[in-house]
């Protein structure tokens, strides 16, 4: 579509109006500019004679139009191009004679273009940091009618075009990459914004160093794949042909592989799976562009860590208490298994019930203190994964060292009978656990012997000690012994006396010796409840006088007494019995006569 421009005219007015033109117009043509005007009269005195026309401010013609609308045709002017027009009424002086010039008024308009013919030799003037410089040759028709050009360039996978304008036939393109092959377009465009035949032609340019990979950013990871995806470098990205990824174990020698790059379609540019690889280490990875002619860009590095197995428990736990608060705990480690992130060490004893743990990174030992003495621990070792993944738990069970428990407490005797005593204590305040069994011994105060040690077991005690004497004083000595016999608390020291009872008649009474006023007696203690004599009682008669007496002296088995004062060759009747501080035995009785004269 053609467009025609009109342009105002500019009236220069003069003092004195003769007449004036208004409305000055353009008409575009073929070569040719119609221009036509309206003429107001001014003074009658001065008679409009003729126009005069400057075109181009170089070629000048008269026109003769005596009607109010004037109209005339400037022809053979170059196409594609403004002109300029001058227009200037001319007057006859009636007055003074001769002529004289009214008022200019000027205009400009464009010929009607001409299409050009298409550029060509379009080529690759220079490549650097500004952009890509374009040339080509101007169009061999109609060149003049080129007023710009209109430069379009798309790559082969781009559907829009990117399009600049410049006035010249070479052009400096900031949008153009590296490596990249792009269609170009050239068309030329006429000042009424007619394009012509356009000029269409591939160009390649240079090569660069593409700059490093965008976004990367690590994937889906397993025990043995990474997934790493990055997106095409901001800077060249069209030089890079293929990616290098270089990994290794971290704090370890690098590994290097090669990938080719795969392209699944997400939002991402580019994907990498990386292994096969160990499960439970941190890699760091690196990924390089490289350019078609095997230059490469700047890494970019990230870590990553495969994720974790279950881990291998310990091949054993092996414990040993080398004094009586400390357990040494050691056990196996998995040299091949990456997976031990850490180990937990809980431990637990017979006596509380606690458990107590503890995590512990570094190596297959740990000494845990502060223990109670003599107990038994059961202690568990399971290895977990830096994820928090525990393996089957490995346990094992030992005692710690003995120590001497303290003495018994609160010992006394809550029952007493003829022959036993109840004795009753409680466990030691200091190390209880370390009892094993208690010791008890029993002393006779009245006879000042020990018996032989007797073993009783139990929390809170009571012991009954049988086989006592009756009416006999005791002193029962309580002691705590270890469980392996090597260590023994003090004695604790309690009290008793067995229960009083009725003494048995006295044994084997008989005359030892007989005078003739006197009888000695003979005899032996009770065979029962001989402990409880405090006293014998001996009566003698002889059917008349009748004597008695108490004998308190029972510190023996054995007792003689002597009975003065009796007749002669007289007969007695002698009783004895065995006396208690409660009862009195039966009585004893032998008759007996002393010798005659």
């Amino acid at each position: 579509m053609k467009i025609f421009l009109y342009l105002a005219a500019v009236a220069l007015c003069s003092a004195q109006d003769f007449g004036h033109i208004e409305n000055l117009q353009v008409t575009s043509g073929d070569g040719s500019i119609t221009l036509e005007w309206d003429f107001v009269a001014g003074d009658p005195t001065y008679k409009l004679h003729k126009y005069t026309i400057l075109t181009d401010n170089d070629f000048s013609t008269d026109l003769r139009c005596p009607a109010a609308h004037c109209t005339t045709i400037i022809d053979y002017l170059d196409a594609c191009k403004e002109h300029t027009f001058d227009v200037t009424p001319v007057f006859d002086d009636t007055v003074n004679g001769g002529s004289v010039n009214g008022d200019t008024s000027s205009i400009s308009g464009f010929t009607n273009d001409l299409p050009p013919s298409s550029p060509s030799n379009l080529r690759v003037l220079s490549e650097d940091d500004s952009g890509t410089t374009l040339q080509w040759d101007a169009p061999t028709k109609n060149p003049i009618c080129v007023q710009s050009y209109k430069v379009c360039y798309r790559l082969d996978k781009d559907p829009t075009p990117t399009c600049e304008t410049t006035e010249d036939t070479t052009i400096t393109l900031a949008g153009l990459q590296a490596c990249g092959k792009y269609h170009v377009t050239v068309t030329p465009v006429t000042p009424s914004d007619t394009e012509g035949p356009q000029l269409e032609q591939d160009v390649t340019t240079e090569d660069g160093l593409p700059g490093p990979p965008q976004d990367v950013k690590v994937g889906i990871t397993t025990d043995s794949l990474i997934e790493m995806e990055w997106n095409n470098p901001a800077i060249n990205p069209l030089c890079v042909q293929d990616y290098s990824i270089t990994y290794g174990e971290v704090e370890s020698r690098r590994r290097f592989s090669s990938h080719q790059v795969e392209d699944f379609g997400d939002d991402y540019d580019h994907h990498a799976n990386i292994g096969p690889l160990e499960p439970c280490t941190e890699y760091i990875i690196n990924i390089t562009s490289i350019s078609k002619n095997g230059l490469k860009s700047e890494s970019v590095s990230s870590e990553a860590a495969t994720i974790d197995t279950d881990p291998q428990p310990p091949p054993y736990v092996v414990l040993d208490s080398p004094d009586s608060d400390t357990i040494d705990v050691e056990w196996g480690v998995n040299e091949g298994d990456r997976c031990a992130g850490y180990y937990i060490v809980c431990w637990t004893d017979d006596i509380t019930k606690v458990e107590v743990c503890q995590n512990v990174t570094d190596g297959g030992s740990l000494t845990i203190s502060d223990l109670l003495a003599c107990a038994l621990y059961n202690v568990s070792v399971t290895v977990v994964t830096p994820s928090g993944i525990p393996s089957n738990t490995v346990t094992n069970h030992t005692y710690t060292k003995e120590l001497a428990p303290g003495p018994v407490q609160n010992v006394q005797v809550i029952e007493a009978h003829l022959s036993s005593l109840t004795v009753s204590y409680e466990v030691p305040v200091t190390n209880p656990q370390c009892v094993g069994a208690y010791d008890t011994r029993v002393i006779n105060l009245d006879k000042l012997d020990n018996s032989a040690k007797k073993v009783t077991e139990g929390v809170v005690k009571t012991n009954t000690i049988a086989g006592l004497e009756p009416c006999t004083n005791y002193e029962i000595e309580i002691a705590a012994v270890s469980h392996s016999g090597e260590y023994m608390s003090v004695w604790k020291k309690v009290d008793g006396k067995t229960k009083d009872g009725t003494p048995s008649e006295p044994q084997n009474i008989s005359v030892k010796d007989a005078t003739i006023d006197s009888l000695t007696l003979q005899w032996f203690e009770p065979i029962t409840n001989s402990p409880c004599v405090i006293q014998y009682d001996l009566t003698w008669t002889d059917g008349i006088n009748t004597g008695s007496a108490k004998i308190s002296d029972v510190t023996s088995n054995k007792f003689e007494y002597t009975i003065e004062g009796l007749n002669s060759c007289d007969e007695y009747t002698i009783t004895l019995s065995a006396k208690s501080t409660t009862s009195e035995s039966r009585t004893k009785k032998i008759i007996q006569k002393t010798d005659c004269p």
